[in-house]
Order: structure tokens, then C-alpha cells, then sequence
């Protein structure tokens, strides 16, 4: 959706120095690609907010404008189509919604009830519609039947972002950047397809919060609150909420924070221009928006059984002038976040934002992101670290997913954000998605996505 937060100078304090910045890359070899492909393409408007999931046999490509289903070997098995082409005969905005009125989708694939749960928003300027368009599939087959949803809101909604956990599916959205509702709906109900509530709560906080999405088979701890994090516009730590939700008394349902978790100061990327647009492109004026005002997608957390881990990133100024990614490797104590790892990962004059990242079964980290400069197109590149590297250090080199052979001019506007899945089948597999242009333009991007494993993830399952 071409509408998006401008971050407020008087929100922000002196620049800071980083003091975690690796400036250098990894002593490890690049990452080995294994499958990659062109996804959806070119829909005529930016953002692209390109977003995929990976299930037990297929991937679920989303974005602003179409869906489209593909084979893990990249064949296609359904679209692209439009996402209200899952509401039709529903009735309402979900089916009827204009393509001015429609986007910020995400697709998740539960792994615990192996579905599909697809959303994305109706609405309108005037506030009159205000609506979250839900489908959560029938069967593992994204191509089959669904059930379907439609919750309301009080405000106009923007920027949702939804997270699966055994109690509820969870959603963070932002009333045009003012008003910020966490919310819960009825999973066990919308599995089975019956009728379903939702319980939904201001959070007084300037950023966008992101809820913890589960990643792997083994869910957290029976009752473990979902934890929602958000940047502080102090610059030097995280915001947090835990959110326990009950649906057989809403009055025992709480949302407790926020929390304070000190990480190493940072300047926001692009502070000093306004608004945060500063990432530069090959042959053209036109900079791009480094949405440094919120944390990216996703949150994703995982049980590894003797701890609980989640990792996040953002985009901050990095040494001699350009833009790196700051991740996070929080881990939980007695239901509190605390810093386990962290680093600012900006090796040269390149600039680096548009970051997810996600854990496999053994702990590695991946983090994919888009690279640009003033010689160079926007790209696509991923780097990671082992489990058991030495801590704060992305130790394999940064490895070109898709190289860029343009830029996009008449518009800043870009992501506006991007994600890396774990394939559910060995947990080891990593399937990230992002934009890139193919010529100088506007609108005329394509998306790619690509799958990867780290060297120490076992090898016990192959894709054919």
C-alpha cells in the first residue's frame, strides 16, 4: 500500500556510535544456492511488500497485488492471481475492494496444524473500512479449499503483520502510524472453520511491533505469552510486550509492558534526511526508503528445547556514510528478552537494508537483505552464521542472490519488507524472497526466490 510512517525528527535523539559493527565479511566461503527462481512480477505499483512461506510441499509467494503458488522446484502450480480471488462469493471488502484499497499481505504456514493462513487488508482512506481478510487453508494443498474471515477494527489499519503461536494467531497493526492494536484470534476455532472472535489491545508504543512467529514442530512452553518487540525511539534498546491471551475469560486475558531491553546504541538509517530516504542507485537521482523507523519482519522464534530463541533486525547508519542491518539474537529468561548476540553487519560502502532473518534447527542464523549504491542497481544477498561460531559475527561471506540490472526511478518507496522461511520438512532449509529491478523504472520490479542450507545443517532430506 503506497501509504507509510514518516518518522518524527523530535522522536529521535544526537546520532550514536555503533560499536558493533562488523565492517568486515565472514572467513567462511559463500552460501550455496540451491533452487532459484523469478516469482511474481511487475503488478504496475510499489511497494512490491514481497513475502513468501514454505509448507510440506509447496511455497506460497504474496504480494501486494497477487499470490501465486509454486513446487519447491520452482514450477508453478497455481497464479499468479489476485489475493481477493480467495474471497470470492465471501461477499463484503474482502471480495469487492478496489486494488487501491487492498495489500500489506503476509503469508505464514502454521507448523503445528500444517496450514496455510493468508491475509491482507480492506480498507479505505475515510476510515470506513477497516478490515483484516483472512483465509486459513483446509489441508497442506495451498491450492485447495480455505476457510474465510473478515475482522473489523476501530482505526484505519496499516502495515499488519501476522504470527503463528499454539494459542492464536497473532496481529500487529498500525492505525496510519498513530495508534498501534495487538490482537488475537481464535486459531483452534479458524482451523476448524467455525466462527471466530478476536481480542485486540492498544499499545502505546511509536514504532511498529512485530509478535513472535513460531518456527520448527516443537511449540514454546504451555502457556508462554506471545512476546511483541518494537524499536525505542531512544535508540539504545528494544520495547516489550508479552501478550497472553484467554478465550474462555477475556477478562484474564493481559497485555503487559512495556519492557526495556538495553541493546548497543545505534543511529536509525538515513536520520538525517527526510523521511529516512538516503539508499542511493546506480544512474538515478532517486533514493530509496530505508524504513529504519520500524523493526523488520519477522520476529521468528524458536523452542530449541533448553533455551527459546528469536531473531529481528532493523536498518541503522553504518561507519563512513552507508546503511548496514542490525540483528538480534534474543533469548528468553523467565519470559523476559535478553541480548544473547547482536551486531551491525555493513563490511564496505555498500548499503544494506530490507532485512529478515530466521534460525534452522540447529541454530544457524541466515539473514537476507537488499544491496544498493551509487555504482551498483538494488540486489538481492544473503550471509549467515553457525550455531556454533563465535558470537556477534555473520561468518559466512555474503553470497549475491540476484543481481539487479536496474533502478527504480519515480518512487522511494521499496519492500517495504522481505522474508526468510524455514522449509518444514528438514528444518534446515532456508527459502528467502525479495525484489529487484530488472530495468530502470517504476512498478516494473520482479521478485526472486531462492533456498539455501548452512554447511552444519544435517543432510537428511533433500528436495526432489
Amino acid at each position: 500500500m503506497p501509504t507509510g510512517k514518516v518518522q518524527d525528527p523530535s522522536l529521535t535523539e544526537a546520532a550514536h556510535p555503533d560499536q558493533v559493527v562488523q565492517d568486515r565479511d565472514g572467513n567462511r566461503g559463500p552460501i550455496r544456492l540451491d533452487v532459484s527462481f523469478d516469482g511474481i512480477r511487475e503488478a504496475g505499483g510499489v511497494p512490491p511488500d514481497p513475502n513468501a512461506s514454505v509448507g510440506s510441499r509447496q511455497i506460497v509467494e504474496i504480494t501486494n497485488y497477487d499470490l501465486a503458488v509454486y513446487s519447491k522446484t520452482g514450477a508453478t502450480e497455481l497464479g499468479p492471481l489476485t489475493t481477493q480471488t480467495l474471497f470470492r462469493g465471501f461477499g463484503g471488502p474482502c471480495e469487492t475492494a478496489q486494488n487501491v484499497d487492498i495489500g500489506d499481505p503476509v503469508v505464514r504456514w502454521d507448523s503445528l496444524a500444517h496450514r496455510w493462513i493468508i491475509n491482507q487488508f480492506a480498507l479505505d482512506q475515510a476510515g470506513t473500512t477497516n478490515r483484516l481478510c483472512v483465509a486459513v487453508s483446509t489441508t497442506e494443498d495451498a491450492t485447495g479449499e480455505y476457510y474465510r474471515y473478515e475482522f473489523g477494527y476501530r482505526h484505519f489499519i496499516d502495515h499488519p503483520k501476522v504470527a503463528v503461536w499454539p494459542d492464536a494467531y497473532y496481529a500487529t497493526l498500525t492505525g496510519a502510524g498513530t495508534v498501534f492494536e495487538a490482537c488475537a484470534w481464535d486459531r483452534h476455532r479458524m482451523l476448524q472453520g467455525a466462527d471466530a472472535d478476536q481480542q485486540c489491545y492498544d499499545v502505546p508504543v511509536p514504532s511498529f511491533p512485530l509478535s513472535s512467529d513460531l518456527d520448527g514442530p516443537t511449540p514454546p512452553p504451555q502457556g508462554e505469552p506471545n512476546l511483541l518487540v518494537a524499536l525505542n525511539p531512544a535508540d539504545d534498546s528494544l520495547q516489550y510486550w508479552r501478550f497472553h491471551v484467554d478465550w474462555a475469560d477475556q477478562t484474564r486475558t493481559a497485555v503487559t509492558g512495556p519492557g526495556e531491553l538495553p541493546v548497543a546504541p545505534y543511529t536509525p538509517a538515513c536520520q538525517s534526511t527526510d523521511p529516512t530516504r538516503c539508499v542511493p542507485q546506480a544512474g538515478t537521482t532517486q533514493k530509496l526508503d530505508s524504513l529504519s523507523y520500524s523493526a523488520m519482519y519477522r520476529l521468528a522464534y524458536r523452542n530449541f528445547g533448553d533455551h527459546q530463541s528469536l531473531v529481528v533486525n532493523h536498518a541503522v547508519d553504518a561507519p563512513g556514510g552507508s546503511v548496514g542491518v542490525r540483528w538480534y539474537e534474543l533469548r528468553l529468561d523467565h519470559d523476559r528478552p535478553v541480548v544473547h548476540q547482536q551486531s551491525t553487519y555493513a563490511p564496505g560502502s555498500t548499503y544494506r537494508w530490507m532485512g529478515s532473518a530466521a534460525q534452522d534447527k540447529e541454530g544457524d542464523i541466515a539473514l537476507g537483505y537488499s544491496t544498493s549504491s551509487s555504482q551498483d542497481h538494488p540486489s538481492i544477498s544473503v550471509t549467515g552464521r553457525l550455531a556454533r561460531d563465535p558470537r556477534n559475527v555473520m561468518t559466512f561471506r555474503e553470497t549475491t542472490v540476484w543481481t539487479g540490472t536496474g533502478s527504480q526511478t519515480g518512487s522511494n518507496r521499496w519492500g517495504d519488507y522481505t522474508s526468510m522461511a524455514i522449509d518444514p520438512v528438514d528444518d534446515c532449509t532456508f527459502w528467502y524472497t525479495n525484489q529487484y529491478q530488472p530495468a530502470d523504472g517504476t512498478g516494473n520490479w520482479n521478485t526472486r526466490i531462492a533456498s539455501f542450507r548452512l554447511s552444519d545443517c544435517c543432510d537428511h532430506h533433500r528436495h526432489g
